[in-house]
């Protein structure tokens, strides 16, 4: 089944995100601010290594102004952060009084952020869709499960839900890449994975107090490089 590293994925990191929240009132303020900047740390480890596996400076450079340009006109930081408030609005209401389960908008965003972009995401919905290989979307999907695990002691509700985030995007992925199998070369998978590390590098800053930064709404750069890559090659420029 193409979707099923999709599938598998996002159990995985609902899974984290559950025994996140089993946690949350053991987790003090200052606790879980400093466990944060810790995962702040390994996603900017996770993003220097995706972009040191290669790419071209010109192609992720042209990628991210068009996909800045796309996002901010969309506006998808917004569009993401409301849909979080619309199910806080619910969650308020079904939990009346509980502080304890943080804010969904904000576990929300932060977890779809770290789990959708980056080179894995990527690479391994493009393996599942053209290989039927789904090892790298289940590995990926351990890696999210741990990392959910300090994410939703510290902000809440919001983190195990980014098994739907995952599932959706992957799935999508994966499944546009069992149609478009010829016109996703080498290349083009090089260039979208550095991308996606450089966007992986923005969430870590954020995480880091460092930056604030609305990734989401560079999200539509990670792909670019699909149009990029054939007309650059054609051109003559790589």
């Amino acid at each position: 089944m193409v979707v099923l590293g999709a599938l598998l994925n996002g159990l995985e990191a609902f899974l984290g995100g559950v025994i996140g929240l089993l946690f949350k009132t053991r987790v003090s303020d200052d606790l879980g601010d400093f466990l944060l900047k810790g995962q702040g740390l390994a996603v900017i480890l996770v993003s220097v290594q995706g972009m040191a596996a290669g790419g071209s400076v010109v192609v992720v450079t042209l990628a991210v102004a068009l996909g800045c340009l796309v996002g901010y006109v969309i506006d998808l930081d917004g569009l993401v952060r409301r849909l979080g408030d619309w199910a806080q609005a619910r969650l308020n209401g079904l939990f009346a009084g509980s502080e304890r389960l943080g804010s969904f908008s904000e576990g929300f965003v932060t977890a779809t952020l770290f789990c959708c972009t980056g080179a894995m995401a990527i690479v391994g919905s493009l393996e599942s869709g053209i290989q039927l290989n789904h090892d790298t979307l289940i590995a990926k999907g351990l890696i999210d499960l741990v990392v959910c695990i300090p994410f939703a002691a510290t902000m809440g509700i919001g983190v195990p839900f980014v098994g739907v985030s995952l599932i959706v995007y992957e799935g999508v992925l994966s499944l546009l890449a069992s149609v478009l199998g010829g016109v996703l070369t080498e290349a083009v998978v090089a260039q979208v994975s550095a991308t996606g590390s450089l966007l992986l590098l923005a969430v870590g800053t954020n995480l880091l107090g460092v930056t604030d930064l609305k990734v989401a709404n560079m999200l539509p750069a990670a792909f670019m490089p699909i149009a990029l890559v054939p007309l650059m090659s054609a051109m003559g420029l790589l």
